[in-house]
């Protein structure tokens, strides 16, 4: 059986992960010094998916909250020469169990209106809009914001009957 390609992002990654911004996005990007931060921050989650361990294939960055139900994603990416290969789907999964992990009820995220692959990929797992963001991006383009309510963690125990 094939191990998880995703783990918790660490330092060493720093690098790939800028590979993967620069290659992902024209403008809005996180730089080195946000993803060190990130990474030292217990306010959240950097998921990555290691592959084959030779490279990163993309990355997903939860934010939570305290006092709140709702976590946030607030970035997930993909390395261009990986895209249509599960990789989106496989850490939007890994986000959604790391947030029941840590007691949240609810994921949220913010994407750009005419990012039709994505906005795909998030309401075919379940996502809803609830709002917009207008001009929200450096180049003016609005965001639309969905949730998606997580269903609680149910103990093993209490399945039993």
């Amino acid at each position: 059986m094939k191990a998880n390609p995703i783990r918790r992002a660490t330092l060493d990654d720093v690098a790939a992960l800028i590979g993967i911004e620069d290659a992902s996005f024209p403008g809005n990007r996180l730089d080195r010094r946000r993803f060190r931060y990130l990474l030292a921050s217990a306010h959240g989650a950097l998921l990555v998916d290691a592959g084959d361990d030779r490279c990163l294939r993309g990355y997903v960055l939860l934010l939570f909250r305290a006092n709140s139900t709702i976590a946030r994603l607030y970035s997930i990416a993909t390395h261009p020469e990986h895209l249509g290969r599960g990789v989106g789907a496989g850490l939007v999964d890994a986000a959604e169990r790391q947030a029941r992990a840590h007691g949240y009820t609810c994921l949220r995220l913010e994407i750009r209106a005419d990012n039709a692959a994505s906005l795909a990929l998030f309401r075919g797992r379940g996502y809803r809009e609830f709002g917009r963001h207008a001009a929200y991006y450096h180049d003016g383009m609005d965001a639309l914001r969905l949730q998606k309510p997580l269903a609680p963690r149910i103990p093993a125990a209490s399945l039993t009957g």
